[in-house]
């Protein structure tokens, strides 16, 4: 064997350390390229989201723009500028409310439109606040934007008024028209949280919407907007993000806002690489996160190939040791397991070993050892056998005695031990278990020894006194072959032979399949014997009697599945002109299939 060893390692340091050097410096070079096309990646998600969201506002705001530069606001009268702002609400059905507003931030009267299938006239001021609130901070902006808040209302059935739940954006467009210094609105968010929603980001990833202040527009995170008139709680997480990702400046007046991307570990302990691309209007921010594990898949997956390109090449190395050392080592290897088989019993175990040298003559004396062996076991298997037959002759003798004290039950015992060795057959019993059944059926009423020959051979009906008597001897039949040890696997079926499949047999009260399988076969023989032998109480019956009798008795006394393999082998026995059982008492009970 240290050849053998010697061999194979010389094989495997020659082939598989410079494929695994040269596999190692391949992952080293090519970790950090993998790692930079992954953050790549991970921007251009971040970017292409942003743009996506981008585009939502931008939209709103081209179209404004096109109609405001066909048009002029100044020059419009009353009815003119209504008719623009209905035309503006059913163009773009994620307007809530627009109006016009004066400089000072209060809208113009008579010129507000609103979608009325959400909004009820009553809610209107609520949505006036945003609105002047975000102008009277506009400063020269051409256009501003509110931070996004929650708008609630409950049902009210009875006057058939329907919940809503909406987060919204209030949107200024400044304008020269006179008295008309603002054009305003509303923005519903309904269609671009959704947007935000369907976007994936591998298996486990998410993409959230931020606003300056860390709070989450949409994404799995949840939203955490601000209720009408109630400030937004920003959450840790996103808060963390915001800081993170955008930093303030310098001089701590405004963030600066680029994208990039870089891994972090969030506060709640995940770590991620986090991608993030800000919006040019409104100044919020787009994030696309992704777990590190799951983002550096790529690199793990090509780790993983150079690691099994080593392995495959180990074990090819160790393969072909084996091939060189196989020939020095094989007559060895023989010996060695011809040792072990013999250790395991298998005597008579032959070496064919064909070398002329040292191994070889050790082979031979090897093979003599072995057949000595075998000559000694077969001779200890018949003596075994023997012996074994005598203990079956002793256990017959003394079934036949126990069938002597009543006259009614002679060669019942045997009989019981034939059908029972029928049923088990019909049941495709393996020897071991035809064996076992055998030698309960034989003993299965040795308990009977021990009771008093006037109940046994009693005519009458047997008071509760003696029928508890004689109840008893499934238990002194157990009691009686417990000291013999190889029985052991016996005493079972005789305990149990009188229980009811039902659970109302005796000694335990057992049911169904909690009763050993031989002793509902016992009792299966038990009961055909009975209604078919001469008895004190009973008349004999013939075969097709008990057939019908013995379905009766299906599923209350016998197990069903018993029961019809016991009715199958009777009616076999009919329709080979059988009819009456005397004939069962004279056949063989070897356990053979």
């Amino acid at each position: 064997m240290r050849l053998f060893r010697a061999i194979t390692l010389m094989l495997v340091s020659l082939t598989a350390i410079p494929i695994a050097v040269v596999g190692f410096i391949l992952i080293d070079s090519s970790v950090d390229t993998l790692k930079t096309l992954t953050w790549e990646l991970q921007q251009e998600r971040a970017d292409h989201a942003a743009r996506a969201v981008g585009s939502f506002f931008e939209n709103i705001l081209n179209d404004l723009d096109l109609l405001l530069s066909n048009l002029s606001l100044a020059n419009m009268n009353l009815r003119q500028r209504q008719e623009f702002l209905s035309f503006v609400l059913q163009k773009r059905p994620e307007i809530n409310v627009i109006a016009l507003y004066s400089a000072q931030g209060r809208a113009l009267r008579n010129l507000l439109a609103f979608d009325s299938s959400r909004i009820l006239p009553s809610e209107l001021a609520q949505h006036q606040v945003h609105l002047s609130e975000r102008l009277r901070r506009s400063g020269k902006s051409r256009v501003v934007f509110s931070r996004p808040y929650t708008i609630e209302r409950r049902a009210r059935p009875a006057l058939g008024i329907e919940a809503r739940h909406e987060v919204a954006v209030a949107l200024a467009l400044r304008q020269d028209a006179g008295d008309a210094a603002f054009l305003g609105m509303e923005v519903s968010l309904a269609s671009l949280q959704r947007l935000v929603e369907r976007m994936r980001v591998g298996e486990r990833g998410e993409v959230m919407l931020l606003d300056a202040d860390g709070t989450i527009i949409s994404g799995k995170a949840g939203r955490a907007v601000a209720t009408a008139g109630k400030p937004a709680s920003p959450q840790p997480v996103a808060s963390f993000l915001v800081h993170q990702l955008e930093p303030q400046s310098g001089d701590g007046s405004e963030r600066n806002r680029v994208s990039g991307a870089r891994p972090l570990r969030l506060p709640d302990g995940r770590e991620v690489l986090a991608a993030y691309a800000p919006l040019a209007r409104p100044p919020w921010l787009m994030v696309s996160m992704e777990p590190l594990d799951e983002a550096y898949a790529a690199t793990r997956r090509m780790t993983l190939q150079v690691v099994t390109v080593v392995l495959i090449s180990l074990a090819l190395a160790v393969a072909i040791g084996v091939l060189f050392a196989f020939g020095i080592t094989r007559p060895i290897g023989r010996c060695v397991s011809g040792a072990l088989a013999i250790a395991r019993g298998k005597f008579g175990t032959t070496l064919d070993v064909k070398t002329r040298n040292e191994i070889g003559e050790l082979a031979h004396t090897f093979n003599y050892m072995s057949e000595q062996l075998l000559y000694y076991d077969n001779r200890n298997q018949e003596l075994l056998a023997s012996l074994e037959r005598g203990y079956l002759e002793t256990i017959q003798a003394l079934a036949n005695s126990i069938d002597a004290k009543d006259p009614y039950t002679r060669g019942h015992s045997q009989r019981v031990t034939n059908m029972a060795l029928a049923i088990g057959r019909r049941l495709k019993l393996d020897s071991q278990q035809l064996r076992i059944l055998r030698y309960a059926g034989i003993l299965h009423d040795i308990g009977k020894i021990g009771i008093q020959e006037t109940i046994l051979a009693k005519k009458d009906r047997l008071d509760d006194e003696e029928r508890r008597i004689i109840q008893n001897h499934p238990l002194l039949g157990e009691k009686i072959i417990a000291p013999i040890d190889f029985l052991n696997p016996v005493r079972p079926l005789i305990r149990h032979h009188h229980e009811w499949y039902d659970g109302s047999g005796y000694p335990d009260g057992l049911r169904g399949e909690d009763i050993p399988l031989g002793a509902r076969i016992i009792s299966a023989a038990d009961t055909y014997d009975a209604v078919t032998s001469e008895r004190p109480y009973q008349k004999a019956v013939d075969n097709r009697e008990a057939i019908t009798i013995l379905k009766k008795l299906r599923l209350r006394q016998l197990d069903p599945q018993v029961c019809d393999a016991l009715v199958a082998i009777i009616e076999e026995r009919i329709a080979a002109g059988e009819l009456q059982p005397s004939e069962w008492e004279g056949e063989s009970t070897e356990p053979t299939s």
